[in-house]
């Protein structure tokens, strides 16, 4: 449904338009009429629920990042302590999760990596060992617990050991019982069963870490009610949770909380080019006049995990150029 148009009409329901096909459908998700009958739920509720408030003033553009400049020749101050460390990012292929592992490469860590399509795996693979990296990469459907912990067990055989844990898969958006199964199983369970099979190994580590990620969805209103907003904080208070049991057995344990990413073939790519008002009414919220990138995500993510940050831990970061407008005491 990713080249359909979503509109929301003066009667509360939302029109889809898929080619010659059109659908009529409530903010629920529910089929009113129409030859469409299947359409992304969790566009439709976000079409069809409350809009965000734009912002005063000239509008956003989607400004790119600024530059990260890496010297030669020269101490560039802070060391990372991450040179020669053993770390496992999941969903790691594409989008945050890659940039994650090329951040933890360039810093010199081996990596270990999963996501569930064999050909973005092994791309994602070349572009790590291009980094110096050593590298374990294995195809595995997060929600597959048994896969999963066997996957983290294999990593840790591989690579020598575990030092750093990054769970980044998700379950994405959606709405209905589906929705709150995928991202139960795969955000919190799959987040949990991680931390379950790496924890023996990582008590062996000298400067152990775990980084949830999580979203802004977690900790102020995005437009719709829908689990995925409910499952990324309940990874926040886990990780709080679990930073007080396992602090005894030296592992850390954080939450990196994104705004809205913007990324080639994410999915504010596609909700800029299928529902253009929802991006710019939330492209309006971001002060900075621009969506993050993965890269600032990963940066913000590796200093967490390292050991440069070994006082930081029951902490969620907030990443997102000033998106949420609440005050975090």
């Amino acid at each position: 449904m990713s080249g359909a148009v979503y509109e929301s009409l003066e009667d509360g329901l939302v029109r889809v338009t898929d080619g010659s096909r059109t659908g009529w459908f409530r903010p629920d998700g529910g089929h009113v009429r129409g030859a469409l009958r299947d359409a992304d739920l969790h566009f439709v509720a976000w079409v069809g629920g409350p809009k965000l408030p734009g912002r005063s003033g000239a509008p956003a553009s989607r400004r790119p990042a600024p530059p990260i400049i890496r010297t030669q020749g020269r101490s560039s101050g802070m060391d990372l302590g991450i040179a020669g460390r053993k770390a496992l990012v999941t969903a790691a292929s594409r989008g945050i999760g890659l940039a994650i592992a090329r951040e933890l490469a360039t810093e010199g860590a081996d990596v270990a990596i999963c996501a569930r399509g064999e050909a973005g795996l092994e791309t994602a693979r070349k572009d790590l060992e291009a980094r110096g990296a050593t590298v374990f990469a294995k195809a595995v459907d997060v929600s597959d617990g048994d896969a999963l912990m066997a996957f983290v067990e294999e990593a840790a055989g591989s690579l020598g050991g575990l030092d750093i844990l990054v769970s980044n898969a998700s379950g994405g958006g959606g709405q209905g019982e589906e929705a709150w199964r995928a991202n139960f199983e795969i955000d919190v369970l799959g987040a949990s069963r991680c931390v379950q099979a790496a924890t023996p190994h990582l008590q062996e580590s000298d400067a152990a870490s775990v980084v949830f990620i999580s979203s802004t969805a977690a900790v102020e209103y995005l437009g719709v009610p829908q689990p995925y907003n409910a499952m990324k904080a309940a990874l926040i208070a886990h990780a709080n949770d679990l930073s007080q049991a396992l602090a005894p057995r030296g592992i850390r344990v954080n939450a990196v909380s994104p705004g809205p990413i913007y990324f080639e073939g994410g999915n504010w790519e596609m909700i800029e080019q299928t529902m253009k008002p929802i991006f710019d009414a939330t492209l309006a919220q971001c002060p900075q006049g621009r969506m993050g990138a993965p890269e600032e995500v990963a940066r913000a993510v590796v200093f967490l995990a390292s050991p440069a940050a070994s006082l930081i831990t029951g902490t969620n970061l907030v990443t997102d150029g000033g998106f949420t407008k609440r005050v975090a005491y």
